[in-house]
């Protein structure tokens, strides 16, 4: 009977405690150490990534991010030192700047995780998450070989064995620490799909703009970049042609996510943006 057995959890798989959830109950506390190389692409390619009602900026601005990530649940702080491989992963993001009407913002159009439970999490915000090996450097100045400067940081991105993205930073001794990344603020847009499972039932195909709170930056430090793209069976990053890299950044951030999303346009309605 409907509604006689409550099932609890942020998503599947859902129970009646909620315990085998792969998400656990928002908001969470996330934070990053960062490999950042920004590019422009011709924007006429950058729309085979946009979902329809995002426009790409006139100079075609991206960037690519991997980087090692930490989540803690605000739920269960605790978990942070108890379990740490429920909070910690790997990441890699290629995202554009995009407009909506008069807004600017970003759009993480291909992501890319180590864990099960951050693939879900895209499943509920948005995100098109894949699972890949995703690796970086860390940076540990009590390591000799980083004793010598310039300092060469590096990330790479294989699914089943085969290349992905590859990226370095090279970061000189001179350079002095930004305060702020350069690039666009403004909103984060994301793009929430799930198909149908029979005639009956309505496909969800929406666009939302997700704010983030307790947002902060630091150890920005400026360097060079370079970027390599591959494609594999069911990758499609050629379809970028040629990126002039504009930009490459190591920097820490930290933020909180939770249910904030505003819906911008519901795509099942009309079916136009």
């Amino acid at each position: 009977m409907t509604g006689s057995r409550p099932w609890a959890g942020q998503s599947l798989p859902r129970t009646r405690t909620g315990k085998s959830a792969l998400v656990e109950p928002l908001p969470h506390h996330i934070s990053c150490d960062a490999l950042h190389v920004s590019f422009r692409a011709d924007p006429s390619r950058i729309m085979h990534f946009l979902p329809p009602g995002l426009e790409p900026l006139e100079d075609g601005a991206g960037w690519v991010m991997i980087a090692e990530m930490a989540k803690v649940s605000a739920d269960n702080p605790d978990r942070f030192f108890s379990d740490p491989a429920r909070c910690t992963y790997n990441e890699c993001v290629l995202g554009f700047y995009c407009r909506f009407g008069d807004r600017i913002g970003r759009y993480s159009a291909l992501v890319w995780v180590d864990r099960d439970w951050s693939l879900a999490m895209g499943a509920i915000f948005g995100w098109g998450k894949r699972l890949a090996q995703v690796d970086r450097t860390r940076l540990q100045l009590a390591n000799p070989v980083f004793a010598d400067q310039p300092v060469r940081l590096g990330g790479t991105v294989t699914r089943y064995g085969q290349p992905v993205i590859r990226l370095s930073v090279t970061l000189d001794q001179d350079a002095l620490p930004l305060e702020a990344l350069p690039g666009h603020g403004g909103s984060t847009f994301t793009y929430r799909y799930l198909a149908s499972p029979g005639p009956d039932i309505a496909e969800v195909e929406q666009l939302l703009e997700l704010p983030f709170t307790n947002v902060s930056m630091r150890n920005i430090r400026p360097g060079h970049g370079e970027i390599e793209l591959f494609d594999g069976i069911d990758e499609e990053l050629g379809q970028l042609g040629a990126l002039t890299v504009t930009g490459a950044f190591i920097y820490e951030r930290g933020w909180t996510t939770d249910r904030t999303a505003r819906l911008l346009h519901d795509y099942t309605k009309d079916g136009s943006p």
